[in-house]
């Protein structure tokens, strides 16, 4: 029988300071604003959005993330992660913000702390989270696994599963990666203010709630204010919404009421979930955990090979929300280069292959332009 994980739960106040200073440098990242101005969220918003969040939160979102997942999960916990987002007609198999930021950071728990992580969504957004999870090849050797459950529409229905959920798997944590919470009036919106078909989405809000009932953690990570979790800042998200952040056209509000233990505001929600995993990348001491580039353009690529669409141009792009896939992939390949800075083990390796490469042309030519004052071509 395998040894289980060795997990440091609880961090000194030099790692916390420590982890801060990088979990600084994720939240920069992830709220870089870069989409186009027809990208969705109206321009202006990303960083006092994150500012509200953080005001209440109190530190850099992904550090406290990864603290509060770190107290909470063991080797062999079960822990839920929710995503999927967009309806028929213009993005009927939902879009490429979600599945990829779930599916990452469901590696980095299932790897890290051997941990079993069930990713629910409804029926029309599973084909894009089933195509992201057969992208992963090195779960499957590890002490943790990834597995799928579609959560049904119907409120009855919703309430069923929630209870069967709940019950059978006993969630240790349960994360929300853009997905749409409903507004004071039960109804659910996407950032622009357009209302969802009575009937198009799942209640999978209900998790949020039978897990506050039951002490169980929740960490929810959106960008719009619409999302699961920014009940938690909610009014001063909706201050920052054109007309304050009412919809059309019923009046009542796009910002969702389901709060969060932890909010974690992006400027797109796939960042959030990386930069979480960089904060368990250095928490844990494993660059490893953290998403990488490659991945990330795999990602994308079995998204829109699902049917899942550019949510911003509801086009079968390679993109995520307007942005081409180019540039998710260089953020999320800036955020390993954190992870892989901050572990000192990386920093040694790295030490030892320079030393093994002090022989290559390209280290004398940079010896003798230095002796020169500087050399160009």
């Amino acid at each position: 029988m395998s040894k289980p994980l060795s997990i440091k739960t609880e961090l000194t106040t030099d790692e916390f300071d420590r982890l801060c200073v990088f979990g600084e440098r994720f939240d920069r990242l992830m709220t870089l604003e870069v989409r186009p101005l027809t990208g969705g969220l109206p321009a202006g918003i990303v960083v006092p959005t994150y500012l509200a969040c953080r005001e209440a939160q109190g530190e850099p979102s992904s550090t406290l993330a990864a603290r509060k997942l770190l107290a909470t999960i063991r080797s062999g916990s079960n822990v839920l992660i929710a995503t999927g987002a967009g309806v028929a007609p213009k993005l009927p198999l939902g879009e490429t913000d979600g599945p990829p930021g779930a599916v990452a950071l469901a590696r980095s728990l299932a790897l890290g702390f051997g941990a079993n992580v069930i990713l629910v969504a409804q029926a029309e957004h599973m084909p894009a989270v089933d195509a992201c999870v057969r992208v992963i090849e090195d779960v499957g050797g590890s002490r943790g696994t990834i597995s799928t459950a579609v959560f049904p529409k119907g409120e009855g229905e919703g309430l069923a599963a929630t209870a069967e959920i709940f019950n059978r798997q006993k969630p240790a944590a349960v994360i929300f990666v853009e997905r749409d919470g409903p507004n004071e009036a039960g109804h659910y919106h996407g950032v622009r203010g357009d209302r969802r078909p009575p009937g198009t989405v799942a209640d999978v809000y209900r998790l949020a709630d039978e897990a506050k009932k039951r002490n169980v953690l929740t960490v929810g990570i959106g960008d719009g204010g619409n999302e699961i979790g920014f009940g938690k800042i909610r009014a001063a998200v909706a201050k920052l919404l054109p007309q304050g952040g009412r919809s059309q056209p019923d009046e009542t509000g796009v910002v969702t009421i389901t709060e969060t233990d932890v909010l974690v505001s992006a400027s797109v929600s796939n960042w959030g979930a990386y930069a979480i995993s960089g904060a368990l990348a250095i928490a844990l001491g494993d660059e490893d955990l953290a998403h990488s580039g490659d991945r990330e353009h795999a990602f994308i690529v079995a998204c829109i090979a699902a049917g899942a669409l550019d949510g911003a141009t509801s086009r079968p792009a390679l993109a995520v929300d307007g942005i081409d896939w180019r540039g998710h992939a260089g953020v999320a390949e800036l955020m390993r280069s954190i992870a892989v800075s901050a572990n000192s083990r990386s920093e040694i390796k790295n030490e030892a292959t320079a030393s093994c490469e002090a022989d290559l042309p390209i280290f004398s030519v940079l010896e003798d332009a230095q002796a020169n004052g500087g050399y160009h071509l």
